[in-house]
Order: C-alpha cells, then sequence, then structure tokens
C-alpha cells in the first residue's frame, strides 16, 4: 500500500482539516520536474514558484510550510538555489531517490541546451532580432520575478499573519537593498523574528 502524507489546506477546507493524497511514484515527480525544470523561463525564482503551482496547489504533494521549508534550504545553500531546491523537495518526497531524479532531470537537459546556445551566441548576437529577443526576454523574466514573489508570498498574506508578513518582506528588502545585507544573515534574522512573533 503507498504511503500518503498531508497536503495543502485549500481555500475551501476548514483550517483544521488535512487533506491526504498520494505520494507520487519516481517516474512522475521526474515528469514534473523535468517540464518545470527545462520548460520554465526567467530564471530561478520563477521557476520556484511554478514549482510552487504544481507540487503545493494543483497536485498537492505537500503542503505550504513544506514548500517553505525547501524554499528556506534552498536559498542558503552553496551554488544554484533551483537546484538545491528540486533536490530538497526530491528528498521530501521520494528520499534520496526522489532527490538524485529531481536534481538530474531539472539540471542536464537545460546545461545541455545552455552549452548549444553559447557556441551559438557569438553568431547570433550580431543579428538584431536576436538582440531584440534577448531585450524582450529580459522584460518578461522582470514580469516572471514580480508574479513569482506574489505566489511565494501569497500564502503568508492571511488574516491572522498578514502583519507579520508585510513586515518581514519589507525589513528583508531594505536590508537587501539599501544595507547590503547577506541573504543567509537576512533569511536567519526573518526565521528568528517569525519564531519569535506570535500573534
Amino acid at each position: 500500500m503507498e504511503s500518503v502524507h498531508p497536503a495543502p489546506l485549500s481555500r475551501q477546507v476548514p483550517e483544521r482539516e488535512v487533506l491526504l493524497v498520494p505520494k507520487p511514484s519516481l517516474l512522475e515527480l521526474s515528469a514534473v520536474f523535468f517540464r518545470i525544470g527545462n520548460f520554465t523561463f526567467g530564471g530561478g525564482a520563477p521557476t520556484t514558484a511554478a514549482f510552487q503551482r504544481e507540487l503545493v496547489e494543483r497536485r498537492r504533494w505537500y503542503d505550504t510550510l513544506q514548500f517553505g521549508l525547501c524554499y528556506a534550504l534552498a536559498r542558503v545553500t552553496p551554488g544554484t538555489n533551483l537546484f538545491a531546491f528540486c533536490t530538497a523537495s526530491g528528498w521530501l518526497l521520494r528520499g534520496w531517490r526522489g532527490a538524485i531524479a529531481g536534481l538530474l532531470v531539472a539540471s542536464i537537459p537545460s546545461c545541455v541546451l545552455v552549452c548549444l546556445v553559447t557556441l551559438g551566441f557569438d553568431v547570433w548576437s550580431r543579428n538584431r532580432f536576436f538582440q531584440a529577443a534577448i531585450a524582450g526576454a529580459l522584460a518578461a523574466s522582470v514580469g516572471a520575478l514580480l508574479a513569482s514573489f506574489w505566489l511565494l508570498v501569497r500564502p503568508y498574506l492571511n488574516r491572522r499573519h498578514w502583519i507579520q508578513t508585510v513586515v518581514i518582506v519589507l525589513a528583508s528588502i531594505a536590508l537587501s537593498f539599501f544595507a547590503g545585507w547577506s541573504p543567509i544573515v537576512i533569511l536567519l534574522l526573518a526565521g528568528a523574528v517569525g519564531f519569535f512573533w506570535t500573534e
């Protein structure tokens, strides 16, 4: 019999009710990580937001707190945050096999594509259509980044915790942008504030 684990609470489900869903198979996990990891544009933040939509809201493989744990661990891990997120999520869902599968299917195909694009970049960079496409892609990535920010913050903007969420987000932006603090220090400080600030 396949094991089950808690899924996130839907907006229509009472706060104390927990839904259970079956764990994904390794093939299901690999297919989702391959699709999102290789066909979402705009960088790590929009891709992580796409993972949140798919894993938390649509498939309910894990809940918002588990997603937040994987996201926070990925942010404090050296290296590429997206690959760390895929590894943590894979581990949470299918153990070490899921961690390896999540990392490999989300990284190898896109790395091969980047290598191929890099080989042709010198030739393409002189083309004005290519230059216009790059400018459009940069503009779109900013929009995707803002949308991903909203998807990551939105679950925490409920009636009980919205002030806490807004204060932590604004303080984090200020400490990063104006004070130049390290993301690791900001994440640790935000975690401590969230732990001790109970409403």
